[in-house]
């Protein structure tokens, strides 16, 4: 049993947006070392998807085996707490979608990302490999991943190109050699 200090501590090693450690435990995953963490979410209430209506009764918690980035050299294991919901108003039950979840994926989306960064230094297979998941797994993750992305709104903070070929000393001077777009 961990002090609650400790658990804190552990949290913000996790450092997992939405959730907190409430429980964690070294494994040995045939001769990898693993650590098996238990997180909960933080916010104790959830956003009705049916109606928008705010709840805090909950229904039931499913528990979630999750992957994470390595911690301190060890595989992390999560157990993911989620709380189903009971919305009042509209009498439907819901369980809220967290942000650092991959959707139809049993990992984190900070793992998700890594797996597309090294895939794309190497290929999937080897990602695999390198981050201890099945090569079946990570490729149906990775793809998932990159359509999501996909599928997700541009980046709203991207300026337009005013430039190409910057001589930035010319730009400064203003002599006009780099081509204006």
């Amino acid at each position: 049993m961990h002090t609650t200090d400790e658990l804190d501590t552990l949290t913000r090693l996790l450092d997992l947006d939405g959730f907190h450690v409430v429980e964690a435990m070294p494994a040995d995953r045939g001769g990898r070392k693993a650590y098996r963490l238990t997180v909960a979410p933080t916010v104790t209430v959830g956003l009705c998807p049916h109606c928008g209506g705010v709840t805090g009764e909950r229904h039931a918690c499913h528990d979630r085996d999750v992957v994470d980035l390595p911690l301190g050299g060890r595989q992390a294991e999560l157990t993911v707490r989620l709380w189903q919901f009971r919305c009042a108003a509209c009498d439907k039950f819901f369980t809220p979608r967290h942000a650092a979840l991959a959707e139809g994926a049993h990992a984190t989306e900070r793992f998700l990302d890594r797996l597309a960064d090294l895939a794309t230094h190497a290929d999937v297979s080897m990602a695999a490999r390198f981050l201890g998941v099945a090569e079946k797994t990570a490729e149906r993750w990775y793809y998932d991943h990159l359509e999501r992305r996909r599928r997700e709104p541009p980046d709203q903070t991207l300026q337009p190109i005013e430039s190409l070929g910057v001589d930035e000393l010319s730009l400064k001077k203003g002599t006009a050699s780099s081509s204006a777009c």
